[in-house]
């Protein structure tokens, strides 16, 4: 495959995501899958399209939830536990952002999150969704009870173990250090795979994607309904 394959993919998907919209209230996406498969980089790609295309589109990111160290690495759960039950505050992304889109069908508030590296209240960000507004909510575990009921539109990201420990290598070690390759191995893959056996992505994703490859990523799962010319990506 060539190299403009990845930009056939966001083309689209952008198509297939604004074919979904609803009319009357805002659309929901998620975009979720394990740790470094790439959800803040489709993120990024699908919100550029839409706002080039002039559609009102707003980015939640599910890392700005997270929770203060003292609640995340409380040392009464087991590491993997800890990771799926206390790092993110996702009673706060659902009750102050994502029940009120669904309730009101709009919001324009700015919210102060804890800052990860200093652990401190002190990043802010600005959300501004209208009834027309595409949201593209990216992060982990977007599957369960919470959160999964509120999003209409599911995209999951494939990649294996062995791919996520080569991106943590390259992306976390150079500010982390190599203590996070053992956190990857005894508390964030753990986690995932517990969490991916409950919530299988090929059941509950609208479509899946292959992320192995940047440049090339192959659809595994896309809606049988969807117009075939648009499934020229893969």
């Amino acid at each position: 495959m060539s190299s403009e394959t990845r930009q056939n993919l966001i083309k689209n998907l952008c198509s297939l995501i604004t074919l979904k919209r609803l009319g009357d209230r805002p659309l929901i996406v998620g975009i979720t899958g394990m740790d470094t498969s790439g959800k803040t980089q489709l993120t990024a790609e699908l919100d550029n399209f839409l706002q080039n295309k002039n559609i009102p589109v707003q980015t939640i990111h599910v890392d700005d939830f997270h929770n203060p160290k003292s609640i995340r690495y409380a040392s009464d759960l087991p590491e993997p536990e800890q990771y799926y039950e206390r790092s993110i505050d996702f009673n706060r992304l659902v009750h102050e952002v994502l029940l009120p889109i669904r309730r009101r069908g709009q919001i324009d508030i700015t919210l102060t999150h804890l800052e990860l590296l200093s652990d401190t209240w002190s990043l802010q960000r600005h959300y501004n969704v209208t009834p027309n507004t595409i949201i593209l909510l990216e992060g982990v575990f977007l599957f369960r009870q919470e959160t999964r009921p509120l999003i209409d539109f599911f995209v999951y990201l494939h990649v294996s173990e062995e791919v996520i420990i080569q991106r943590a290598r390259l992306r976390d070690v150079p500010t982390q250090g190599d203590e996070v390759i053992r956190k990857y191995y005894t508390k964030y893959l753990p986690a995932q795979r517990k969490y991916l056996k409950k919530f299988r992505p090929d059941l509950f994703a609208d479509v899946v994607i292959d992320n192995t490859d940047w440049v090339n990523p192959k659809i595994l799962v896309w809606p049988k309904n969807f117009p075939s010319e648009v499934h020229d990506a893969n």
